[in-house]
């Protein structure tokens, strides 16, 4: 080193180690925040889509459920004979009467429990001699975090007579 100093060369201080050589502590704790949010975000979408694709599956159940309330009636005769017969007369009711609570295979018993859960509910109103008579079928599902989900068909049934 002596030589290097006799020809006239400046002398240069040692080279001092910047931080560049890693990542602080503070900085890792930032990104780990930022990929938890991100996971928790990804949660919160993926707990979202179960009850969308869960809701979708109880609507698909009852509009099959009312369906198949409704081809009963529909499947009941009104002719003007000989002789006369009028089958959705004894189906008659005066408001919306509770026929049971449905599994999702349409078996009916008479309380709801954890599997007969669809409520099932009929109105039928003959509207006169020469009206037709309205048919109303509606499937209820009370779910457990929010408001009831309601199916319901309507249909008329013209007299032959």
């Amino acid at each position: 080193m002596i030589e290097w100093r006799q020809r006239g060369a400046k002398v240069r201080p040692p080279a001092r180690v910047t931080g560049s050589g890693g990542f602080t502590l503070l900085e890792v704790m930032v990104a780990l925040v930022v990929a938890t949010i991100g996971l928790l975000g990804t949660v919160a979408v993926q707990q979202t889509i179960f009850n969308a694709t869960s809701n979708a599956g109880d609507a698909a159940i009852m509009t099959r459920l009312a369906t198949r309330a409704m081809e009963e009636y529909d499947a009941k005769i009104v002719t003007a004979g000989p002789p006369v017969l009028d089958q959705l007369a004894a189906a008659t009711t005066a408001g919306w009467t509770l026929l049971g609570y449905q599994n999702p295979l349409g078996a009916t018993v008479a309380t709801a429990t954890v599997d007969f859960r669809f409520k099932r509910e009929v109105q039928v109103v003959n509207l006169g001699p020469a009206q037709p008579y309205n048919i109303s079928v509606q499937i209820t599902y009370a779910l457990d975090t929010g408001a009831p989900k309601v199916v319901r068909l309507d249909s008329q049934r013209w007299k032959t007579w």
